[in-house]
């Protein structure tokens, strides 16, 4: 009984990779080299079919700045792709293909009715090195990861520890029913093992209406912010958010070492949270705060947004 249900579980997956991986191309992103005519800068990545008909969805890191974007199918099949538009902050980016050569995606699981679990085995295919339909297998480890780069910051990510390389970026995750829970999008570096993260569909699929109606503007607010525990003693498990330093604009209602209790009526206890809420407003807008300031108790402070450049640190 423990065989036949074992084999019955290897040939699920097996059935879902040979159904996805019709969907991932590989992607070869050309930039002329104007020291040198003759060779060619490139990147490689991967990416998968999209929810508009004779588009591809893939990371903008791999498509930035290029002259050319060749594109080869599972079957072996190339042709050229024109960038459609790209959200550098969020790292996707929209390819248009001949509508010939598009297939129709996976379904897209539907993160808000149905939350991803740590635990749960989910599955990547991508392109590694040039390999093209590699396919490798593991679980969710954590979910709305914050991630803070020396050159970025990232939030709402996916933890997993499914195995990728150069090449995999772009490519499709999804889960045990065949359904896309978000895209490879990188690893981290240095002496680690098995922590890479992937956005998550329900992300892709809001930014890139706003891409395609070029409103593509993450908001901020203009903060910086730390996640402290209350009175320093982490054995209180509680965690506070507080200012750490503000931009010029928003130093005359804010001040060093305020904790925010709430933006927009939503309680605040982490910075990915902080984020998410901040990152799902349009701009331009204003934002309310409720806020603890030592010796004065708690005040409500109107700011107003402002938009997100790549390499803003800010709340």
């Amino acid at each position: 009984m423990i065989l036949i249900l074992a084999l019955n579980l290897e040939n699920k997956w097996t059935e879902l990779v040979q159904k996805a991986e019709k969907t991932v191309v590989h992607i070869v992103s050309l930039k002329k080299n104007n020291d040198n005519l003759w060779t060619n800068n490139h990147s490689e990545g991967s990416g998968f079919m999209f929810q508009m008909e004779g588009s591809i969805i893939t990371n903008h890191h791999i498509v930035a700045n290029s002259d050319q974007i060749i594109i080869s199918s599972e079957e072996g099949t190339v042709f050229s792709a024109e960038l459609i538009g790209s959200d550098p902050i969020l790292d996707i980016a929209i390819l248009k293909i001949p509508i010939q050569f598009w297939k129709k995606p996976l379904e897209f699981r539907n993160l808000e009715n149905k939350k991803l679990l740590p635990g749960e085995e989910v599955m990547a295919i991508g392109n590694p090195f040039g390999l093209s339909s590699s396919v490798s297998k593991g679980i969710i480890s954590a979910v709305d990861r914050f991630l803070d780069t020396k050159n970025y910051l990232k939030w709402g990510l996916i933890q997993t520890d499914v195995a990728t390389n150069p090449g995999n970026s772009g490519g499709p995750m999804f889960d045990s029913e065949g359904r896309l829970i978000g895209m490879t999008s990188g690893k981290l570096a240095g002496e680690v093992e098995n922590i890479n993260f992937a956005i998550p569909i329900d992300k892709i699929i809001y930014w890139s209406e706003k891409i395609l109606k070029n409103k593509a503007i993450h908001p901020m607010i203009g903060l910086e912010v730390k996640e402290d525990y209350i009175n320093q003693d982490a054995s209180s498990m509680k965690k506070i958010l507080k200012i750490t330093n503000m931009s010029q604009s928003t130093k005359n209602l804010i001040s060093k070492n305020d904790i925010i209790l709430k933006i927009n009526g939503y309680a605040i206890d982490s910075k990915s949270k902080a984020f998410e809420i901040v990152d799902s407003l349009d701009y331009p807008d204003t934002i309310e705060l409720l806020i603890f300031r030592y010796g004065v108790g708690e005040i409500k402070v109107s700011l107003n947004l402002k938009p997100r450049e790549l390499d803003d640190r800010y709340l």
